[in-house]
């Protein structure tokens, strides 16, 4: 049985309260969905959400169930790795690491044996108006689909990325919000020779799927050839159905989307609730003509409520850690770990845990973060090792304990760099890029007499287990 959302959905059955399933019928473009959803949130509560039975566009019951939720925790991705759910912190940044390392060669399917193509839609049928398009936050453009799409270059590599695909109120049209480097390069390539740039949405797939697209690969680079080791198999490809051969499908996806970006065309795209808890400006972006629709049966979309507290931005703070162990651990054999904080919308922070740090040692931590994770980063705490990063009262209080405002609390001078022109001025990332960063050394002092922290004995701890005394004490994980 191949590594597909299917699969994944079973082993989440095993683990109890993971997965809700929501019977009642809900109207996604209502905001019914994203309502239940920052419910949720609020009562810091984080399982997979299953919604059975959604409306489409039309106000007719869609097809399609709708997934969302799915990353909202980092024990839930750490299961999608293989990482034990006992252990979900600092464990799941080492195996994205690891598996961002790899490399497995796709196998390919004839279209007959792709699930992906158990059912067609062509033509007048290809409508994605019988989709159950989420409409997310109140000042939202619209409905909008949330998950990875597919180019492949003129060279023959194919990118995956996530970009936001909006319905127009067109059963045949959509307007893409493409910014990533590798799909934009892609693009130009075909808008250079006036020619229509193949584009495919995959609505669905293992989750691991959507993890490794997230993975930081090399421009150029065959983005198939990287998604197998977080599957942990090879990925199974198929030919498409508008283009066949010239350009490969996800066999196993749950829905797929195929369609052509007109050479030059652009329509309005945004406001978007983002990741960062703001609205991105209204802009114009390509449109998307569609010319498939294909699923399997009893397709499941996936969508991601971004902008959401935990549900989302665990997710987008993985690979960024795992890339931080990859830059510091050469340079810093007494690093302890990494923890890129929710807080920080997953993107703006960094907490780094250093065993003994020496003299300078902070400034060098600082000053190679700012320089791997160049877009967003604009703070780093150094703690010590005894601090736990994944714990942000911890945090704070070595910062409000240990650190000298005077002297361990310092802006940090990077290079300018031109503000891209996918981000808007008015409010996503507008004060991160430049030279505005600051590094708070919040270790403990050591050039003078201070006092230790309280400690009891590791044998004691060790020996006397809450459980044994109190076994409903643990509290349940919710983030």
């Amino acid at each position: 049985m191949p590594n597909d959302l299917r699969r994944f959905l079973a082993a989440l059955q095993s683990q109890p309260g993971d997965l809700v399933e929501i019977d009642r019928v809900v109207r996604p473009d209502a905001f019914e969905v994203t309502a239940l959803l920052k419910q949720l949130d609020e009562r810091r509560r984080y399982p997979a959400v299953l919604f059975r039975h959604p409306t489409d566009q039309y106000g007719q019951p869609s097809p399609f169930a709708i997934l969302s939720n799915v990353y909202a925790t980092r024990a839930r991705c750490g299961l999608m790795l293989g990482v034990a759910p006992a252990t979900p912190y600092r464990e799941v940044s080492l195996a994205y690491q690891r598996a961002s390392h790899q490399r497995l060669n796709p196998v390919t399917v004839p279209a007959a044996d792709a699930p992906v193509h158990e059912t067609v839609w062509q033509g007048a049928d290809a409508d994605v108006g019988r989709l159950p398009i989420v409409r997310h936050w109140a000042m939202d453009f619209g409905p909008v689909l949330t998950m990875p799409h597919v180019m492949r270059s003129r060279e023959g590599w194919y990118d995956l990325s996530f970009a936001k695909t909006f319905y127009k109120w067109d059963p045949r049209q959509m307007v893409v919000s493409i910014h990533t480097r590798d799909l934009s390069r892609i693009l130009k390539e075909y808008e250079d020779r006036d020619e229509p740039a193949p584009i495919v949405n995959v609505l669905g797939h293992h989750p691991a799927l959507g993890l490794g697209v997230m993975a930081r690969t090399p421009s150029g680079a065959d983005d198939y050839e990287h998604l197998g080791p977080f599957l942990g198999e090879p990925l199974r490809l198929t030919p498409s159905v508008t283009w066949g051969d010239r350009f490969l499908v996800p066999a196993d996806a749950e829905i797929v989307i195929e369609g052509e970006i007109p050479p030059g065309q652009r329509d309005v795209c945004d406001p978007f609730g983002e990741v960062a808890g703001l609205y991105q400006a209204q802009c114009l972006r390509p449109l998307f003509d569609v010319k498939a629709i294909t699923f399997r049966h009893g397709a499941i979309m996936q969508d991601i409520f971004s902008g959401c507290r935990d549900g989302y931005l665990g997710f987008h703070a993985i690979p960024r850690e795992a890339a931080l162990e990859d830059a510091l651990r050469p340079q810093f054999p007494n690093l302890a770990a990494i923890h890129v904080p929710t807080s920080g919308s997953g993107m703006r922070a960094a907490y780094i845990a250093v065993r003994d740090a020496q003299p300078g040692q902070v400034d060098a931590i600082a000053r190679a973060v700012f320089a791997t994770m160049t877009f967003g980063m604009q703070l780093v705490i150094v703690v010590d090792a005894e601090i736990d990063v994944f714990d942000e009262d911890q945090v704070l209080w070595a910062v409000h304990t240990y650190t000298d405002p005077a002297r361990g609390i310092r802006p940090f001078a990077g290079e300018a760099r031109q503000h891209l022109s996918f981000v808007p001025r008015s409010g996503f990332g507008t004060t991160n890029w430049g030279t505005h960063k600051l590094v708070i050394d919040a270790t403990r002092p050591r050039d003078f007499p201070f006092g230790a922290r309280l400690t009891l004995p590791d044998e004691a701890m060790a020996r006397v287990r809450l459980d044994d005394y109190l076994p409903s004490a643990a509290p349940a994980e919710v983030g």
